[in-house]
């Protein structure tokens, strides 16, 4: 599973891991331009737009991008 520390408000993981951007904009959610994502965690990300978390952390493994 992914090293990601999910603690960390949006941008810090974006930042850290520059293909979440992606991942989540193909999913039609810009968190890289939104204010929040200086205070969102991922979790609340998954919680508001109703993702798989899971999903997403294996989609960041495959691309080699997590941790």
């Amino acid at each position: 599973m992914s090293n990601l520390d999910l603690s960390k408000n949006m941008a810090q993981l974006i930042r850290e891991n520059p293909q979440l951007a992606g991942i989540l904009r193909n999913r039609g959610i810009d968190c890289g331009s939104c204010l929040a994502s200086q205070v969102d965690t991922l979790a609340d990300v998954v919680r508001t737009y109703n993702l798989d978390l899971g999903e997403l952390l294996l989609e960041l493994e495959r691309l080699g991008t997590a941790g």
